[in-house]
């Protein structure tokens, strides 16, 4: 009797769940068919169904469901929680009408950020009106990191926010190793297209993400602001290169540049000091091979009524070494012309194509004349140029020796011809 009487009561229990589940499915407002990441199917979190994800990709979720009544100020959602960090994974649509009888599609998008750690979350579709009750379905997925990816967590200047032109501007990047994998030999380049500058590091190792060492700030990386640059806001550029040149993964900042005092605007009318001195330059452009020096010319004539001190100052440019000959101050006395030569040798790394470079003549502190140099770089010197330049080379000096032969010649004629006219005289 005991036996019978338990029996009918585990049946009549079980008749009275499963009515209150099919009432609750014959109630819902709304009901999902179809969940799609990137046009692939989801299957519900009760068949365990799991998706390999790579995190820092963007994934778009179309929610494909059915209404079975009329509601207003409808939403779809799609959401992961457990995520440590403001910028959350989740999304949601426009407010909208449904229909009774009436099959919807919503999309989304969910961005996977590189901070996510790699585990597997609980992919959450939710549809819910003003009044109703939400409905919700579940999905596993599971989140793996990439085999190479590094990430640039951090950008820091020294100066922070502006440079003075002229000056130095040390940048340090800090960066985190994402990927499943040890990265060797990574390249952290900084550049300032706009101004023609750029220098490089390298970090040896950055182990794979979890590790002790998958986080390492690069050296102080140098770059040299030109000296007349002008005031304004420029782009820096960083490119972290890795997996042996295969990966590249890249940033922006701003720097703001103020102009040099020293460095005054470049006027039409010359000054009245630049009108005392004639300053000529030539050439303003040059071929320029790596390995090999081009040569600029700058002649200054003293039209003055005193002694005059010049300054001839070369904005460097990473591209290239610089030196002035013979000296990089001319003292010329009233009336006296000089000239100054600056010799280019472009570096190996040095950018194919048109440089440039400026060059700035002072004295007693005021800038008479400011001049943009170029120096088109090629990527080798051919056997040709190299003996036309020797040839070129051998001519100039063959020129010069025959001036100065000249010369030697007709001293000696003069001092010739004046003994003979004094051994000529007869004295009584």
């Amino acid at each position: 009797m005991i036996k019978r009487t338990m029996k009918l009561f585990w049946v009549l229990a079980l008749a009275s769940i499963s009515a209150l589940l099919l009432t609750g499915v014959a109630n819902a407002a709304f009901v999902i068919s179809d969940v799609e990441l990137d046009e692939d199917s989801l299957t519900d979190s009760s068949t365990n169904f799991v998706r390999d994800i790579e995190k820092g990709d963007e994934f778009n979720v179309k929610v494909h469901f059915f209404s079975t009544v009329d509601a207003d100020d409808v939403q779809v959602s799609a959401e992961i929680r457990g995520y440590d960090h403001d910028d959350r994974v989740e999304d949601i649509s426009d407010v909208f009408d449904a229909k009774a009888n009436v099959t919807y599609v919503k999309k989304l998008s969910l961005k996977f950020p590189q901070r996510l750690d790699q585990d597997r979350y609980k992919l959450r579709v939710q549809i819910q009106d003003r009044d109703s009750p939400t409905f919700e379905q579940t999905y596993e997925l599971e989140i793996d990191a990439a085999r190479h990816l590094i990430q640039i967590k951090d950008v820091v200047f020294s100066p922070e926010n502006k440079v003075v032109a002229g000056r130095a501007l040390l940048t340090t990047v800090r960066l985190q190793n994402r990927g499943e994998q040890d990265e060797e030999g990574i390249k952290v380049k900084v550049s300032i297209p706009e101004l023609g500058i750029s220098a490089s590091d390298f970090i040896d190792e950055l182990e794979a993400e979890g590790s002790d060492d998958d986080e390492q700030s690069s050296e102080e990386i140098y770059l040299r602001i030109p000296s007349c640059a002008d005031t304004g806001d420029y782009t820096v550029n960083i490119d972290v290169t890795f997996d042996e040149g295969d990966e590249v993964v890249s940033a922006t900042r701003k720097i703001t540049v103020e102009s040099d005092d020293s460095c005054a605007p470049i006027s039409s009318s010359p000054s009245k000091e630049e009108r005392k001195t004639t300053i000529v330059v030539g050439p303003d452009s040059l071929n320029v091979v790596p390995g090999q020096e081009a040569m600029y010319q700058i002649a200054l004539t003293n039209s003055g009524s005193s002694a005059r001190t010049y300054t001839i100052a070369v904005d460097g440019a990473s591209w290239a070494n610089f030196r002035v000959s013979p000296s990089n101050v001319l003292v010329l006395q009233p009336g006296e012309s000089g000239a100054a030569y600056i010799f280019v040798s472009a570096k190996e790394d040095a950018p194919a194509g048109q440089n440039s470079f400026a060059v700035t003549v002072s004295s007693n502190g005021e800038v008479l004349k400011q001049v943009a140099l170029k120096a088109n770089i090629s990527e080798s010197a051919s056997g040709w140029d190299k003996v036309k330049d020797g040839l070129e080379i051998g001519l100039i000096i063959l020129v010069v020796l025959l001036v100065i032969l000249g010369l030697i010649i007709g001293f000696n004629k003069l001092k010739g011809n004046g003994e003979d006219e004094e051994e000529s005289k007869t004295y009584y």
